[in-house]
């Protein structure tokens, strides 16, 4: 049911000063290891993740020597490895069927099967995969059409009016076949739908939330979320649509409990992605595919 208290409210311990700062560290270097990787250095030949890297060691090295007898450090390694795959994987719209299936591999692979059994084996804190909490509302039903209302607007000012040139990031064949393309675009937007919940929100959301408050678990998720669809695509006015988002998804999975409800709440503003991507690229070409 949609519920006002948080979860997993029991496992949330004190939090001191350097773990704090051990995780907004991790924080930062994502955003300057990831979400700016493809950004222009603001000092020519020193690109961004020059100065994520040392970010990234210090927030392990104070976890893991201001916090000898916490296994914190490890949920801090898990967010470590996920910036260094994220690091050396091609994150952009590319819908090639190499990129694909490289896609497939490091997101699908590296980031989601890896993590969980880290997780449950090495971290001994299994991930949560609540995909299922009871029945659904009323207002979990009346929030699936209006989510999808207010973001066709958002979606709409952002690739017609803030960022035009937005569908580029996601580049089509303007002559010759077609159905290629399209069908890899439409599921590759899927994939990456549901791969956002349960890295973002399934990972590195429930582990900070075992620890902090929901507030700061949020905020830190979306920053997460944020950097990787910056770099994938969302450029322009796209990180602050995207930390919007990302911070009612956190907010939602909150309330309802379910994995299954934020992922159909994803999916369904993907299919007004795919709409507005094709339709800058094929005007008139509607909500299809094919």
């Amino acid at each position: 049911m949609w519920s006002k208290y948080p979860m997993n409210e029991q496992t949330q311990t004190t939090v001191n000063g350097a773990m704090r700062l051990s995780l907004w560290l991790m924080a930062a270097a994502m955003v300057l290891t990831i979400g700016l990787k493809s950004v222009a250095p603001f000092v020519v030949g020193i690109p961004w993740h020059f100065m994520g890297w040392p970010l990234l060691a210090a927030s392990l090295a104070i976890a893991r020597w201001r916090l000898p007898n916490d296994p914190w450090w490890r949920t801090l390694a898990l967010f470590a490895y996920l910036i260094v795959i994220l690091f050396f994987t091609r994150i952009d719209g590319d819908t090639s069927d190499a990129h694909v299936r490289e896609l497939a591999l490091m997101l699908g692979v590296g980031v989601l099967l890896v993590p969980a059994l880290l997780a449950k084996y090495w971290l001994r804190a299994p991930l949560d995969y609540n995909w299922f909490n009871g029945r659904w509302t009323a207002r979990m039903w009346l929030w699936l059409p209006l989510g999808f209302v207010l973001a066709f607007g958002f979606m709409w000012l952002y690739f017609n009016r803030l960022t035009p040139t937005l569908h580029y990031s996601w580049p089509l064949p303007l002559t010759g076949d077609r159905t290629g393309a399209m069908w890899r675009l439409f599921w590759g937007c899927n994939f990456i739908g549901v791969w956002d919940e349960l890295a973002f929100i399934n990972f590195v959301f429930v582990l900070i939330r075992r620890r902090f408050s929901f507030r700061e678990a949020n905020l830190v998720q979306a920053v997460f979320f944020t950097s990787f669809l910056h770099e994938m695509a969302f450029v322009g006015w796209g990180p602050v649509v995207i930390f919007g988002f990302a911070l009612a998804q956190g907010l939602t999975y909150r309330r309802t409990k379910s994995l299954f409800y934020i992922v159909i709440l994803h999916l369904l503003i993907d299919s007004i992605l795919f709409y507005m991507i094709v339709n800058r690229w094929y005007p008139g070409w509607g909500w299809h595919p094919w």
